[in-house]
């Protein structure tokens, strides 16, 4: 046998919303060296990948394998001979309708260490978030799963189901629902027994159509529901119209584009999260547009020479980061600020700032350079010395201002703001298929996805704009594009509620985070 070092597991990333993946899940993705998705996979998840993990796209549609289920299982074999932490990441269960055993057996078979992470199945998870338990005391004591897939007609004991007293659960069946109906009413299930059908479950785009055996495939066709959808029958169903809670929120169907930033050290997106807008339903699309790189070659250049300097100014949190870098890297310490005043443009920066132990004097309540400007004294006609830490395209307006001021001042390029594009591809493709809102937390997120994709003002001339400050909103609206919001409070948190506002008339979303958290640039 093949001596293995390597790894496989099988995940059950659940039906559609990234908050039902399991804790463990979220463990092992962390630390994967590749990860094979389906198609239907919330794309929010593979975030949680590694940066440097190779994402491979194996998804397959009804009547649609571009990767055969043996090339999968090749594919895993050839990543776990490598030595690999190898991630197998299935929509729902892995064993529930998942092939997620066949995978396992296979990989066994040779040697292949496999370990099951169950997840969510989507024949409970669908029919919760569409309000219809699947069972329910004096209704319905036990539920029954059955694939609808073709063949269904052929293996299935239609006289046996009919004759169940539980709820019916058909997954993947709306290409044979007509069959399927057909079956249960020949076989004696009656006529008037309740019946859904939900799209799209557990995901913004859920929709569900109710009815009875009677005239559920007439109501299915009408509403034009295609797949991936859950079939459900039973007397459960009739709690759909006081259960519905899902497609009853306020933003429910909604689909907002976050642009932002990739944090430069987890290679995730750092503006987030939207609990505001996801616990009203809206389905929040993370597309950050800017990547950062740290380049310590210009800050260690600063350090070595830095003398006596007035006032330090942090223009955002990546900078913290980058300076703080450079100087563990030539094994500096507070000493080299010396009696400097220390500023910090926003509070995320202060954070950061405090996390390295140095606390700022000077912190504006508007999360602006202008704001920060008018709390700095003058700087005596050239006599006093000021040093600006940003990215290599920011910092303009706080340079010339001090210099109005009468400092001498020095523009610090700790990092590099670069175009992320990782995200174009999917750019492109959420466009494509149309958002109600795009976020811009800079005016770089809007330039770096300006430069990626091309012709803004077309692509977004019918789409809701909001630009979290007059900054962001100034550079968005020079290209002819109007700002539909941008929040008194320039946070994350008043930027979602100045979204539900425009959306639902009203401030909403007490399940979000309530510490305020400002991007700069």
């Amino acid at each position: 046998m093949i001596a293995v070092t390597g790894k496989v597991y099988l995940i059950g990333a659940g039906p559609g919303d990234p908050g039902l993946l399991t804790l463990k899940a979220v463990r092992v993705l962390k630390k994967a060296d590749a990860v094979l998705y389906d198609r239907l996979m919330n794309r929010e998840i593979l975030t949680l990948a590694r940066k440097d993990a190779e994402l491979i796209d194996v998804g397959k549609a009804p009547d649609n394998h571009p990767v055969p289920q043996h090339r999968i299982n090749e594919i895993l074999l050839e990543k776990a001979l490598k030595g690999m932490t190898v991630v197998r990441l299935k929509g729902g269960d892995p064993f529930v309708f998942g092939r997620g055993s066949e995978e396992a057996l296979y990989l066994t078979e040779r040697g292949v260490p496999v370990e099951v992470v169950p997840g969510v199945t989507s024949a409970i998870a669908v029919p919760a978030y569409a309000g219809v338990p699947v069972t329910h005391r004096g209704i319905s004591s036990s539920f029954h799963v059955i694939t609808g897939s073709d063949g269904c007609g052929e293996r299935a004991d239609w006289d046996s189901l009919s004759r169940l007293k539980g709820t019916l659960i058909f997954l993947m069946g709306v290409k044979n629902l007509e069959s399927i109906v057909s079956n249960l009413l020949k076989y004696g299930k009656p006529a008037d027994t309740p019946a859904a059908m939900i799209m799209w479950g557990a995901t913004p785009a859920q929709k569900t159509v109710t009815g009875t055996l009677a005239d559920i495939v007439r109501r299915v066709k009408e509403a034009g529901i295609k797949n991936p959808a859950v079939f459900v029958v039973g007397g459960t169903v009739g709690l759909w119209e006081y259960l519905n809670w899902f497609e009853g929120k306020p933003l429910h169907g909604r689909r907002i584009l976050v642009t932002g930033t990739i944090d430069a050290e987890k290679g995730q997106p750092e503006d987030g999260p939207f609990d505001f807008l996801e616990d009203a339903g809206a389905e929040v699309i993370h597309c950050p547009t800017v990547k950062i790189e740290f380049d310590y070659g210009e800050t260690a250049g600063f350090l070595a020479n830095a003398g006596d300097l007035n006032l330090l100014v942090f223009t955002s949190k990546n900078a913290v980061t980058a300076f703080a870098g450079a100087m563990r890297r030539m094994r500096l310490d507070l000493r080299r600020l010396g009696g400097a005043t220390v500023a910090a443009v926003g509070r995320k920066t202060a954070e950061r700032l405090e996390e390295v132990f140095i606390y700022p004097d000077l912190v504006p309540e508007e999360f602006t350079s202008k704001d920060l400007l008018e709390k700095i004294p003058a700087g005596g006609g050239g006599k006093r010395t000021a040093a600006v830490i940003t990215s290599d395209i920011g910092g303009q307006e706080l340079v010339g201002g001090l210099e109005a001021r009468g400092y001498r001042v020095m523009k610090i390029a700790a990092y590099k703001n670069l175009p992320n594009y990782d995200v174009r591809e999917r750019l492109i493709e959420e466009l494509g298929k149309g958002v109600d809102a795009a976020v811009f937390t800079s005016p770089s997120s809007f330039y770096r996805m300006e430069q990626m994709v091309g012709k803004l003002p077309e692509k977004l001339k019918k789409v809701f704009i909001a630009a979290i400050g007059p900054t962001t909103a100034a550079a968005i609206e020079k290209t002819g594009l109007k700002v539909d919001v941008c929040p008194k409070e320039h946070t994350l948190e008043g930027l979602q509620k100045a979204l539900l506002e425009k959306f639902v008339g009203r401030g909403e979303g007490d399940g979000g985070n309530k510490k305020a958290q400002e991007i700069e640039i």
